[in-house]
């Protein structure tokens, strides 16, 4: 007909079902959540004649969630209520390390490095390491970024699964994408693009490789999603949001946002219930693995987390009794899974979160200890680790032990778990080397006990093998943020220790050997410079607090950052360029017997509270003080 009478014309493309597997997969799980679905609203019709429930029963449907939003309330964009903390002028840094000032820095108790900083350098409990927020920190562009091109967007969340998810799986990888990329619905509501929108943000500025602020403009738009509104209705997505703009704000030096963040995800996690397993559920072995993941992921940012600051535990140990993640290969547990796979015995995606997940609950005991009163005794803790960390240590699988050779897909991941403990023990007995140094100081007599100085040895040896292993890292690997992060995280904190003992023991038979660690430690933060600027910092604290007393070039400062309005030259000359110490014995006396005139008691009581006000206007903590006097 069409040829007859010369017309153009078009016919719909005749098209099949595909018969795969693929789709086949998608029509049952559409089926399953359309039957979820009817179930749930028979369950509502029937909740009217049933008088008895279980105190702990699971609930009829694969989720807790809510939506205790009123329709009478129009949803509004709405704005996070300002903080007290005020971190947009405030000079604040992520790792709770560099912030000395006493004003709106938080509570940062005795297990945090600043309090431990502050101990060393009394002078400066008022200021804190030369930089505040650049006007690109504090004005973000006006973009609209749903705009942006697909396939960056593509590159982001690729760039998040590439690095972040391989430490850190609270997100199951084939879900997302599947819903990424429309394959299978997307949940309802608004918390799905701000989980979306989050991991690209830290896709973004955990891969990259100089500092810039793409990841700024991107969580710019989160907060604009975000609203009082979205807080009441409870979600997993949210949940995973949340726990992951947590990680993020401490990331960019906003610990205090990233705490009140943590805090929320906690609170919605816990109302959904993904801190229990509920006998008799009838939920698929994927979606009570998802609930595990999140859980445990949310757990170890929050324990870290507080660790870092020295604060109480947010999410509770006591009580939980949800298992640990599988150690298993996401090929093997998938939607259509009746059952759950077998250990492969073999390095996993969830292999380093279920590690971590493991060390939290072995330091747990230790930590509530180290934070409460009394101070423990050095004989109190070496039972303590012989009780909780040692078992964990011998635990921990041959093919993720600290002499493991692990692929370099997981090195980040292994070496993180290996920092992490070593940090936690010293810690633990930091205050007995603060203790010995104190006492050489002084020129009293070393009358130590036995587990006094082992204890003393073993913070030394860990700070030791903290710095050569990140050192060995740092040169090995690609000179990413995330690892950057890491990297001068651990690095300060273990630099601290021989920098202290040098500065008051500087006769020592062990002195050279604390030279080489803090020429090191200086090495490393130069390098680390270009990639995290705060590194220039944590150098400059190091050369003020014993750069007279090394015997080589301090490392010279990459030129990073010259546009920066609080970049100057310090008393030590450190940004001017490189310059040469003298191994001068006589004049490092001199050194320390004026370090010697300054009564650094003064500022022991800021160990517990460090950012309490000199007035004597906040009840003040002598734990330190009663510790260190006891000597």
């Amino acid at each position: 007909m069409c040829l007859r009478y010369r017309r153009h014309c078009l016919y719909e493309k005749y098209s099949r079902t595909p018969l795969t597997r693929k789709h086949l997969t998608e029509v049952e799980e559409r089926l399953e959540q359309a039957e979820a679905l009817i179930r749930q609203l028979r369950h509502a019709e029937s909740s009217e004649k049933s008088h008895e429930d279980d105190f702990e029963s699971p609930p009829s449907t694969g989720e807790f969630g809510w939506d205790e939003h009123r329709a009478a309330h129009p949803a509004s964009p709405g704005e996070l209520p300002t903080s007290d903390f005020n971190e947009t002028r405030q000079i604040l840094d992520g790792m709770a390390s560099l912030t000395v000032s006493e004003q709106q820095s938080g509570y940062l108790g005795i297990a945090s490095g600043a309090a431990f900083l502050r101990l060393l350098e009394p002078a400066q409990a008022k200021n804190t390491y030369g930089y505040t927020q650049t006007e690109a920190d504090r004005h973000f562009s006006l973009i609209t970024l749903p705009n942006m091109n697909k396939h960056i967007a593509d590159s982001m969340i690729d760039a998040y699964f590439r690095i972040y998810h391989v430490s850190y799986p609270i997100v199951h990888e084939p879900t997302f994408r599947a819903q990424y990329s429309e394959v299978i619905p997307r949940p309802s509501g608004g918390s799905w693009f701000i989980l979306a929108y989050t991991m690209a943000a830290l896709g973004v500025y955990t891969t990259a490789t100089t500092v810039n602020s793409l990841d700024l403009d991107l969580f710019n738009h989160i907060k604009g999603l975000l609203s009082f509104d979205l807080l009441e209705i409870g979600s997993l997505a949210l949940v995973q949001a949340l726990t992951l703009i947590s990680n993020y704000q401490q990331k960019r030096d906003k610990p205090n946002s990233a705490y009140s963040y943590s805090g929320l995800a906690a609170r919605m996690a816990m109302a959904l219930g993904l801190h229990k397993d509920f006998q008799g559920w009838k939920i698929s072995p994927l979606s009570m693995e998802i609930r595990r993941r999140v859980w445990w992921t949310l757990s170890i940012f929050d324990i870290g987390a507080n660790i870092t600051f020295g604060r109480p535990q947010v999410c509770p140990l006591d009580g939980v009794d949800t298992s640990l993640p599988m150690n298993i290969h996401d090929k093997d547990l998938t939607a259509m899974s009746k059952s759950y796979p077998s250990d492969p015995h073999e390095i996993t995606v969830y292999t380093a979160v279920r590690t971590q997940a493991q060390f939290a609950i072995a330091t747990n005991p230790i930590y509530i200890r180290i934070i409460s009163k009394p101070l423990p005794s050095a004989k109190e803790l070496l039972q303590l680790e012989a009780r909780c960390l040692e078992p964990w240590a011998k635990n921990t699988p041959e093919y993720f032990s600290e002499a493991a050779s692990v692929p370099a897909k997981y090195a980040f991941a292994h070496s993180v778990i290996q920092w992490r403990w070593r940090n936690f023990r010293m810690i633990m007995y930091r205050p007995f080397v603060i203790r010995r140094a104190l006492l050489a100081r002084n020129g009293r007599k070393d009358n130590l006990s036995a587990e006094s100085l082992q204890a003393y040895d073993r913070c030394l040896e860990d700070a030791k093998q903290t710095i050569i292993s990140i050192s060995d890292f740092w040169a090995s690997c690609n000179h990413i943020r995330l690892f950057a992060w890491y990297a001068l995280y651990f690095l300060f904190q273990a630099a601290l220790i021989p920098c202290i003992c040098l500065r008051h023991s500087i006769n020592s038979p062990q002195a050279p050997d604390w030279r080489d660690q803090i020429d090191t430690s200086l090495k490393v933060l130069a390098s680390l410079v270009a990639v995290n600027p705060s590194a220039r910092r944590c150098h400059q604290v190091i050369v003020s607090l014993c750069g007279t007393h090394l015997a080589s070039a301090i490392p010279l400062l990459e030129d990073v950052d010259a546009q920066d309005p609080n970049r100057g030259e310090d008393s030590s000359g450190i940004y001017g360029g490189a310059h040469h110490q003298s191994s001068d014995v006589d004049g490092d006396r001199s050194m320390v017997a004026a370090d010697a005139s300054n009564d650094q008691m003064d500022a022991v009581f800021s160990m517990m509270w460090p950012n309490a006000l000199l007035d004597g206007g906040q009840e003040q903590d002598d734990s330190w003080m009663d510790f260190l006097n006891g000597m």
